[in-house]
């Protein structure tokens, strides 16, 4: 039997607005029905000049529709951004290392902040309104003569690209491999040659891809606090292969300034290694302007806790020393002491393999002093331990070298040769007025 249907839907596929009708109404109609009702010429009906009746109507009937489509469609992308925000946030937050994922997202917030207003979309996002606008100046003044892609004429107090490819040079020269990144931006400034913030460091670092972890991940310890050199001091063996033998190595290290006082290596782990690394140590200690007594601090294994160890204390008198035991005596451990372990474990003794002891004798050597005389340490950075424990003066200002760092740095970006924005600011008057 052959359907009929409402005037109203012959009305609305006339006027070509069958898209406000239900979908799952208009797949229920013959497409021949359809195609009959498009091809018909209204014109010729008695009336049709009355249609402008309904346009309003259309009008509002399409607004609607629309709405009630946007909010399904919103809807869908909520309920879908709550199952995939754990996903997405974690790689957002690494775009600000990335130029091509930041423009991406700046692209995202452009096409969200239409329909949900850019507060919003980043809050939605977990990006902060400063981040954002960072990212826009970032992006509009993009400069492909620079390592973070700003024009140094108008961000002037990044570093010169001279700087930046020193640390470059540092943060990869074989010869600082065991050292840190602190320590290394510690001697540029010692040396004049880089003076720039520890963050400016470790972001270049992670630009070039340079890390200086080291072989095993630091621990945190409570240990004990001195407050002056001599105080406390920290004794323990640590076990290296040599020549497929284990080797003992014992450090004395004085708990305020960090130096290595004292060292020994022996192929057995007897009280010997402990007493002429203590015998070294004493041999420092007195040359020390303040050095009348000190406490001793051990773990509880036998080469520190002896006949022969006690009688060398007690026979000790031009610097008195009481040991106590760590975690017995004390509530606090010998971590400052493993921590030197890690360091020469770690950083100096990494990848290293020695045929004989004198071989590794003779690189300790090296190590230590480079350990106590070059390195500068994180602690008191950018002095070295030698000169925190002998309470040596750097020679400098290290205020006054950086403010003039910064002085400079500015007045030769703001006269840097861009190469893309020569042009732009070459009919601009010099801000350093001709002393470029």
């Amino acid at each position: 039997m052959k359907q009929k249907y409402d005037s109203s839907v012959v009305f609305l596929y006339a006027t070509g607005n069958e898209g406000l009708l239900p979908r799952e109404f208009r797949q229920q109609i013959p497409y021949t029905t359809i195609s009959t009702w498009r091809k018909t010429d209204y014109s010729s009906y008695l009336g049709n000049e009355f249609r402008y009746f309904f346009d309003e109507a259309f009008e509002a009937a399409d607004v609607k529709f629309k709405y009630r489509q946007l909010k399904r469609t919103m809807l869908s992308f909520a309920k879908a951004w709550v199952i995939l925000s754990n996903v997405i946030k974690p790689v957002l937050s690494k775009t600000k290392n990335n130029k091509v994922l930041q423009r991406k997202v700046l692209n995202a917030v452009g096409y969200m902040e239409k329909y949900l207003g850019r507060e919003k979309t980043l809050k939605m996002l977990g990006i902060s309104q400063t981040q954002f606008q960072q990212w826009i100046i970032e992006d509009r003044y993009s400069c492909f003569d620079s390592y973070t892609a700003l024009c140094v004429k108008r961000h002037p107090n990044q570093l010169e690209t001279k700087e930046i490819g020193k640390i470059k040079k540092m943060l990869s020269d074989p010869g600082f491999d065991h050292w840190p990144i602190v320590s290394i931006a510690s001697l540029a400034l010692r040396k004049k040659k880089i003076i720039a913030s520890l963050f400016s460091w470790y972001k270049y670092a992670r630009i070039f891809g340079i890390t200086k972890k080291p072989f095993q991940k630091d621990r945190k310890r409570i240990g004990l606090v001195a407050n002056a050199p001599n105080e406390y001091l920290h004794v323990d063996l640590t076990e290296f292969h040599v020549a497929g033998k284990k080797v003992y190595i014992a450090f004395v290290m004085d708990n305020f300034s960090r130096m290595i006082l004292g060292w020994h290596v022996m192929e057995n782990k007897t009280f010997e290694v402990v007493k002429v690394a203590l015998k070294k140590a004493i041999d420092i200690i007195i040359t020390h302007p303040n050095h009348n007594h000190s406490y001793l601090v051990t773990d509880g294994g036998k080469e520190n806790h002896n006949k022969e160890i006690e009688n060398f204390i007690s026979r000790l008198t031009k610097h008195k020393v009481t040991k106590i035991r760590a975690l017995r005596d004390i509530t606090f451990s010998n971590s400052p002491v493993e921590a030197i372990h890690r360091t020469m474990k770690g950083r100096y003794l990494r990848k290293k393999i020695f045929d004989s002891i004198p071989e590794l004798i003779k690189y300790l050597e090296w190590a230590v002093s480079d350990y106590n005389d070059i390195r500068p340490h994180y602690k008191h950075a950018p002095k070295t331990p030698r000169e925190v424990y002998f309470n040596l003066k750097l020679g400098f200002n290290e205020n006054n070298r950086r403010k003039k760092a910064v002085k400079d740095r500015v007045k030769n970006n703001k006269c840097a040769k861009c190469i893309q924005c020569n042009g732009r600011f070459k009919n601009k008057a010099c801000s350093t007025k001709g002393k470029c």
